[in-house]
């Protein structure tokens, strides 16, 4: 998690996502009962997942990544991020311009 975060700082973010994404992997691959705090850091994986497909733009992944989160662990923290990029995604759907048909 921390060299993602790192990654991220760095602005490097792909290789951010891609550890968030091994983070979420191997605590997502137990077949074992999670502690909490496993939860709470599976929880914190997909928020960062959240936050560095926002800084992409690529608000579907984002939106779906911190309702995750949210659903993992309901903190305010968690819902702000959630909300936030719903928000942006509705601004970048409007903001797309309508596609037309060139079979008329």
């Amino acid at each position: 998690m921390e060299r993602g975060i790192q990654y991220y700082e760095w602005e490097m973010t792909e290789k951010a996502v891609l550890e968030f994404k091994n983070v979420i992997h191997k605590l997502s691959d137990q077949s074992q009962k999670q502690s909490f705090r496993e939860v709470k850091i599976l929880s914190r994986a997909h928020h960062n997942l959240a936050i560095a497909y926002a800084k992409k733009k690529w608000y579907i992944e984002a939106a779906k990544e911190s309702q995750r989160a949210f659903d993992l662990f309901p903190s305010d923290d968690n819902r702000k991020v959630l909300e936030l990029i719903k928000l942006k995604k509705s601004k970048q759907n409007k903001a797309e311009p309508t596609r037309m048909d060139s079979s008329r």
